[in-house]
């Protein structure tokens, strides 16, 4: 370990030292106020204690959105991400077994889970606590919903970032993915529900789900709603389709809430960019963060 030592001609210069092995065992063993009094006894060198302590008082927090591909995790370090990746879901009891293993020091994880993980299996592989997004944690909105158990985590977890990002706002949100989730949410921090609709993915499937002669195609966007070729035409729908959606679902909210806050998230959202006017598309880390202050909100 190095810390920096001022030498006897005046200047600074960085030193090495080593932390004993036994030290090290005790640290890890006693909470906070202990390991600080107990550093304060051992180490008198005020610049290394003072470094040995912030360095071992920064105790890391994972959060995990477990999709149905793919699972999205962030690690934050002082309330900012200092690293994140991509997971496949399938293997996400192996992913996780192994971050954890070369991560001993997570204090708190939040997970959002629309996969079905069974929550005893990633419990057991760890002793930091978990919180798993539903409508039974604290939650910083109200839910005015008649069937609040049915919400997905994905949905309560969009919700709380929202919150966290656009606070005393009326606010939708537009997540495309699979389904396409609308989910309002007034400026006093109501939840008061909103739609579901197929996804691009699913509409295209169902042509080749339901009828004998129509292909199952892959997206491509359209330029004109008035298409002259069979595969044309059903991108066409497919396009025009979601777009118009879209449109009517801003319009309602635009006509019963004034200054509506209109956020795009999901896989999809890129497919629809610049023809949603004065939408805000979330960047990357906007959902991550939301979990995040939720994580905080239920471990403080």
């Amino acid at each position: 370990m190095w810390y920096l030592q001022e030498s006897n001609q005046g200047h600074k210069d960085f030193q090495s030292f080593a932390l004993p092995t036994e030290l090290r065992y005790r640290i890890l063993k006693c909470d906070k106020y202990k390991m600080d009094f107990r550093l304060q006894q051992i180490i008198p060198n005020k610049n290394l204690l003072v470094f040995l302590i912030i360095v071992l008082n920064t105790i890391m927090n994972l959060v995990l959105d477990i999709g149905n591909t793919f699972s999205k995790y962030s690690v934050f370090d002082l309330d900012k991400i200092k690293h994140k990746g991509l997971w496949k879901s399938n293997d996400i009891v192996e992913s996780f077994k192994k971050w954890i293993i070369e991560n001993p020091r997570c204090k708190s994880i939040i997970i959002s889970d629309v996969f079905g993980i069974e929550t005893s299996i990633l419990e057991s592989m760890t002793e930091s606590r978990i919180v798993w997004v539903s409508n039974k944690i604290k939650l910083p909105f109200k839910l005015k919903y008649k069937s609040p158990g049915s919400l997905g985590a994905d949905r309560l977890s969009l919700l709380a970032a929202t919150i966290n990002k656009y606070p005393e706002q009326n606010s939708l949100i537009i997540d495309l993915g699979t389904c396409i989730t609308y989910d309002f949410i007034d400026k006093s921090g109501n939840y008061l529900g909103g739609s579901i609709s197929p996804g691009f993915s699913l509409r295209y499937k169902s042509f080749k789900s339901f009828t004998k002669k129509l292909p199952e195609l892959e997206f491509q966007s359209s330029n004109s709603i008035m298409a002259n070729s069979t595969e044309d035409c059903i991108h066409s729908g497919v396009y025009f389709g979601i777009l118009g959606e879209v449109k009517h679902q801003i319009s309602f909210y635009k006509e019963k809430y004034k200054n509506l806050t209109i956020i795009l998230t999901g896989g999809d959202a890129d497919k629809l960019a610049n023809k949603i006017k004065n939408g805000i598309f979330a960047n990357h880390n906007f959902l991550a963060e939301g979990l995040y202050k939720l994580l905080k909100l239920n471990t403080e």
